[in-house]
């Protein structure tokens, strides 16, 4: 064997491989540490109930602010404020199941009307979910929007526009370029989303709607007015009632 590969590392160098080594691992075990203890940065948004959405409402047709067929023989308008806390339970307790059970055989169409419950008729949410309608997911963007209303009051108001962008991510297959134009060209005080709005709610007005959800279902035997919330067994039985 050569003289050089025989002879023994220094003590002085074995000393300073282990000093190097011994500053690794100090620097790893502390980075883990960081890591494991930082909070989560506040504005960071975390949108739950994608895979959920895509699962209830994929494959049912869907356009504009109609959900099911178009020929349809029950007719069902769903009135609803997606900013008002207490108004989202109702929604999530019954569209779901109205949708897989009702909307996706082809038995009812929902027609989605925007109600504010607040001194605003005109929401900024509201806008976000018309322009996703425009592409045919505003009932994808809705339900979104009320599975993660908690996260804006997490996030603050601040953030209420970024909350608006992270719900359009949400949504497979929204075209989100498109959706932020339609916001831009068409969410004007006078352009055609607002138009709509306005629309949505003179006729909750003049149907007297009040406040929570309502539903008004319609259907070849008559016309049931729901308000304050109704149940999904209430809404069924105004289904039968109207067939």
């Amino acid at each position: 064997m050569p003289e050089i590969a025989a002879k023994a590392m220094p003590r002085r160098g074995r000393l300073w491989v282990i000093a190097i080594l011994a500053l690794g691992l100090f620097a790893l075990a502390y980075s883990i540490v960081q890591i494991s203890t930082q909070k989560a940065d506040k504005n960071i948004i975390h949108i739950e109930g994608i895979s959920e959405a895509q699962e209830i409402f994929g494959g049912v047709p869907q356009e504009g602010d109609r959900l099911g067929s178009s020929d349809a023989p029950v007719t069902i308008q769903i009135f609803n404020d997606l900013q008002c806390s207490s108004c989202r339970e109702d929604f999530l307790s019954t569209i779901p199941a109205l949708t897989e059970n009702y909307a996706r055989p082809g038995d009812v169409k929902l027609l989605y009307r925007h109600y504010s419950n607040a001194e605003n008729p005109v929401e900024l949410g509201f806008f976000g979910a018309e322009a996703a309608a425009e592409q045919g997911y505003g009932w994808q963007y809705t339900y979104l929007f009320f599975r993660n209303q908690d996260e804006v009051e997490r996030v603050g108001s601040n953030h209420f526009q970024e909350f608006l962008d992270s719900v359009a991510g949400g949504v497979e297959e929204l075209n989100a370029p498109e959706w932020e134009a339609s916001l831009e060209e068409d969410g004007q005080s006078d352009g055609p989303i607002a138009k709509r709005l306005e629309g949505y709610e003179e006729l909750g007005t003049n149907l007297g709607i009040r406040t929570g959800q309502a539903a008004i279902v319609n259907g070849p035997s008559g016309t049931e007015t729901l308000q304050d919330g109704p149940t999904l067994g209430e809404i069924e039985r105004a289904i039968a009632a109207v067939e």
